[in-house]
């Protein structure tokens, strides 16, 4: 088991704490859409504030700034939501000074150039601006980047823990991480890109009872079987690779699912239709996937003891394209008695847009690339950094 150092009130009474999160939130005209990922740190914070830190002061990103000021990725924007949720006036500060202010939000760190190179003299500039005596890793998301406000006030000395966020996040993940096979274990893969995929897919080929594939990642896998996919998006640099996957499955007698049926149509916005697979061909693309893959799937759903998701099933931004998100969503949601766990934000989206509220899956995770990263076993720089403070 990994042994995270935690948060504890003799930690934290009378200290001036650095948490790092992550609030990269969604914006549409200057406004927060979707505040989950503040949500989420509020245990952290709130803990901070109620046992005593001296100031605490948040650090996060928004956006891909590259190192410029982007005034509209600026984080001051999140000051009215955070103090709405945390209950404590916040008080926003451009640069990695102090101010007398009991909670302090910064701006964006990737604002600076080296934030994204670690240069641990920017590192220093922010332990020594801020008087940081404690930092506090919270933004699992952001775990797998080796980034100054992320690993550098740990590398210059910073007394280092992990926030409550993080902990649940690896708590939950971490069972995952076995080299042999899961009993009731189901996998659900979707999205677009295998690349991101490759190594999880891998892994879970030899350790899950069931992989479930869907969206345009299941297109390669379908070309990979010898299937016609039609004008379908597909990765044709990636089908040897969908084959590799087949073979371990194969080897280590794991059920790889792909759709049986699918939903057609030569353009989204015309008439759409459902063929078996053997039946696509010329100008047809696959946006979702059809009513006997969706039974078939549903049913290893219902007899599964565990449930990863990661990535839609199909195009579920547009009717009737959604209907195999919906019942994956909607099957995950009834089988109660199962330990579901959501990952990466385009599932999050889907699940949420599609009427299911989070709080009908067991654990849903912040981290969509750092999520698949852990899983396939690497090691993530964020979380490196708090087990080396607790060994050294």
């Amino acid at each position: 088991m990994l042994s995270l150092k935690p948060l504890t009130p003799e930690l934290v009474k009378n200290k001036v704490v650095v948490v790092r999160t992550d609030f990269n939130v969604p914006l549409k005209d200057g406004k927060i859409v979707e505040d989950s990922r503040i949500l989420l740190a509020m245990p952290t914070l709130q803990f901070l504030v109620q046992n005593g830190a001296k100031r605490v002061h948040i650090l996060t990103h928004m956006g891909r700034p590259k190192g410029e000021i982007v005034p509209e990725l600026s984080t001051k924007v999140l000051v009215p939501a955070i103090e709405k949720l945390l209950g404590e006036q916040v008080y926003f500060r451009s640069d990695f000074t102090a101010g007398n202010e009991r909670v302090q939000l910064h701006e964006n760190t990737r604002f600076w150039k080296g934030e994204k190179t670690n240069d641990l003299n920017f590192a220093q500039q922010i332990r020594d601006g801020l008087g940081a005596e404690l930092f506090v890793l919270d933004g699992f998301s952001v775990a797998h980047r080796a980034h100054a406000s992320v690993v550098g006030l740990t590398e210059v000395g910073v007394e280092t823990c992990a926030g409550r966020l993080l902990e649940s996040e690896i708590k939950y993940l971490e069972p995952f991480l076995s080299q042999t096979k899961i009993s009731g274990l189901t996998v659900i893969v979707g999205g677009a890109k295998m690349e991101t995929k490759v190594a999880v897919l891998k892994h879970f080929a030899k350790t899950a009872e069931n992989i479930i594939v869907g969206g345009a990642l299941a297109n390669t896998f379908l070309v990979a079987s010898g299937y016609d996919v039609g004008e379908s998006l597909f990765e044709e640099s990636e089908v040897e690779t969908a084959r590799e996957v087949l073979e371990i499955a194969e080897e280590y007698k794991t059920g790889l699912h792909l759709p049986v049926d699918v939903q057609v149509a030569s353009d989204p916005d015309g008439d759409s239709l459902y063929v078996p697979v053997e039946d696509v061909s010329g100008d047809m693309k696959i946006f979702d996937m059809g009513p006997r893959s969706i039974a078939s799937f549903c049913e290893i759903i219902t007899h599964s003891h565990t449930l990863i998701w990661n990535g839609p099933v199909g195009f579920f931004e547009k009717k009737p394209f959604d209907t195999g998100t919906k019942a994956i969503a909607e099957s995950i949601a009834k089988n109660a008695e199962a330990i579901s766990i959501l990952g990466g934000g385009d599932t999050v989206s889907a699940v949420k847009s599609l009427g299911f509220s989070t709080e009908q899956f067991t654990h849903v995770s912040t981290g969509g690339g750092a999520m698949l990263e852990f899983l396939e076993g690497k090691e993530l720089p964020g979380v490196k950094v708090v087990m080396k403070y607790v060994t050294s």
